[in-house]
């Protein structure tokens, strides 16, 4: 039982159109007109009404339709005569040709299908609307063979995918060419004099080589693959090639800072069309009224399109098209702008985190000199004043470059400066803050400043606020130069981070009470710009290492 149920929910879709096949052949072939024909059609409704791609079968139908389709189907099946029975042939053929499928199983199945109803159109319906008497004694056992297909249709397995809709302009060509067929046949027939089923070859035959013809000119390999793009070209370019419009379009972008102004002058563009003549935007008039109007809306704005004749329905999708690519283009404009403002806002943002932690440090600094000069004059001693000498032009150089960076944030400084001449620089800074230092510099090598100088002191800073809260700890600053790389790594001996922070720390800011925030977040940040890389290299209580050094991915693209 459960694989019975499978098998019919796998094919279901097969299912119904075999079941929907079957009734409206029988309902041909059984006597024609009689109650059970009729009751026959009636079942056939019932399954195509089932089957049918039109609108999803999950929607309910409300009272009003549902009383509708009761009436006119039995409206068809009271008043059935052949001419009914070749129209609504024509549009079911049009229905099952005007899907698009992907799969070639799937494909050949429809395939099927459509010579099914096609037979049923030439050689059982055309020939009783015409009462031809014409035909080969053989055509009579044609109506046990249509009956295979529906039949055979289960055994296929449809693709398993969502509902695919009707193509409305592959069901008309379908439709209309099916219609050419019968009618020229019965042309050719009266015309020519000739029987029902030569007549019938003969218009195959030259639908057959008008259709290959058609193809072969539309083939890239003859050289004309300008005619593929016709139909293509016709419903985009009615009015202005589309193209043009679309460079013009972008060029207009380009020419204008203010998105309002470009959508201003867009709008006016529209006057150049020769089917336009005026339109109404923003309670202004541009060019003449006319009768004939299109309303739409550009980002919830009204805007109303004046056109000399009355336009149709090609033409209204067309126009809607325009409109919407100069919203498209509007949109952009204004998503540039927030861009541009979002870029600069995060540079300042950046730059101004940066100058923060700088002038912290400045702070601090400038509390230890203010201490010194404020101790009586007995107290200050050569040692102290040493201090100040050396502390007073550092501080007067970084404040110069925390203002040179207020004044451009999107620049980074990345001034040069060999790494001796630095080293002996912080080591003169930091030198009476009991720190240790160590260094392997065996090269003339040079350091961006900004970098090794803000990053350098950002770690000692957070080193030495951690002694404030335990005296005990050591510091110390170890700088490698060499050919090996650039490095310089600052070890405390004091607790390790907590692991919940660890992941957090180069990724966002971090509250802590070392300080061990947004200062780090910006070190890495800007190391990063500049091809090196912060890192925390060890973490363990007695021994907290962070080490700044050359990006690998770089050392090894070099």
């Amino acid at each position: 039982m459960t694989s019975l149920f499978r098998f019919v929910s796998d094919r279901r879709d097969y299912l119904l159109l075999a079941a929907m096949l079957a009734s409206l052949h029988l309902a041909i072939w059984i006597d024609f007109g009689s109650l059970l024909s009729r009751a026959l059609f009636l079942i056939h409704l019932g399954f195509f009404l089932l089957w049918q791609p039109l609108e999803r079968t999950e929607e309910r139908y409300s009272w009003y339709n549902s009383l509708l389709l009761i009436l006119l189907s039995f409206l068809f099946v009271y008043f059935i005569n052949w001419w009914l029975v070749f129209v609504w042939l024509v549009l079911v053929l049009g229905i099952v040709g005007g899907r698009v499928v992907n799969s070639r199983a799937e494909r050949f199945v429809y395939y099927i299908v459509m010579v099914f109803l096609f037979s049923e159109i030439l050689l059982i319906c055309l020939p009783m609307m015409f009462t031809i008497a014409t035909l080969p004694k053989g055509i009579s056992s044609l109506n046990y063979l249509l009956l295979l297909v529906p039949v055979l249709l289960p055994l296929f397995k449809p693709a398993k995918r969502s509902p695919v809709p009707v193509d409305i302009i592959y069901a008309i060509t379908t439709s209309l060419l099916v219609s050419l067929i019968a009618l020229g046949s019965l042309v050719i027939m009266y015309s020519a004099g000739t029987d029902y089923v030569t007549a019938l070859i003969r218009i195959l035959l030259a639908i057959g080589l008008f259709l290959l013809f058609i193809s072969w000119l539309l083939s890239a390999n003859i050289g004309l693959s300008g005619f593929s793009q016709i139909w293509t070209k016709s419903l985009l370019s009615i009015g202005t090639p589309f193209e043009t419009w679309l460079d013009e379009l972008s060029a207009l972008k380009d020419q204008h800072d203010s998105a309002e102004e470009y959508l201003d002058v867009a709008i006016e563009k529209l006057l150049t069309l020769d089917w336009i003549s005026g339109t109404y935007w923003n309670n202004q008039l541009k060019g003449k009224k006319s009768s004939h109007r299109i309303s739409l809306d550009i980002s919830n704005k009204p805007i109303e399109i004046y056109t000399h004749i009355r336009v149709g329905g090609a033409v209204l999708i067309h126009c809607k098209l325009l409109i919407r690519l100069i919203e498209y283009f509007y949109q952009a404009k204004l998503n540039e702008i927030e861009l541009a403002k979002q870029a600069h806002l995060q540079a300042i943002f950046e730059t101004g985190a940066r100058i923060t932690h700088d002038i912290k440090n400045l702070l601090q600094s400038m509390h230890s000199m203010v201490t010194i000069l404020q101790a009586d004059t007995d107290e200050r001693d050569a040692r102290s004043l040493l201090i100040l000498k050396k502390q007073f032009p550092y501080f007067i150089q970084r404040l110069e470059q925390a203002v040179n960076k207020l004044q451009s944030p999107e620049q980074l400084i990345a001034d040069e400066i060999y790494l001796r001449d630095w080293w002996n620089e912080f080591m003169n800074h930091y030198r009476s803050f009991d720190i240790q230092f160590k260094d392997n510099i065996n090269s003339d090598l040079r350091i961006p400043f900004d970098l090794f100088d803000s990053v350098s002191e950002n770690l000692v800073e957070n080193a030495i606020n951690k002694r404030k809260l335990d005296p005990e700890i050591d510091i110390t600053v170890t700088l490698q130069g060499n050919d090996k790389g650039i490095s310089i790594e600052v070890e405390d001996s004091g607790q390790a981070i907590p692991k919940e922070l660890v992941d957090r720390l180069f990724q966002e800011p971090v509250k802590s009470n070392n300080g061990l925030g947004i200062g780090l977040l910006q070190a890495s940040k800007q190391a990063g710009t500049l091809g090196y890389e912060l890192k925390l290299k060890h973490n363990s209580d007695g021994k907290v290492c962070f080490r700044l050094e050359k990006s690998r991915s770089l050392n090894q693209g070099s």
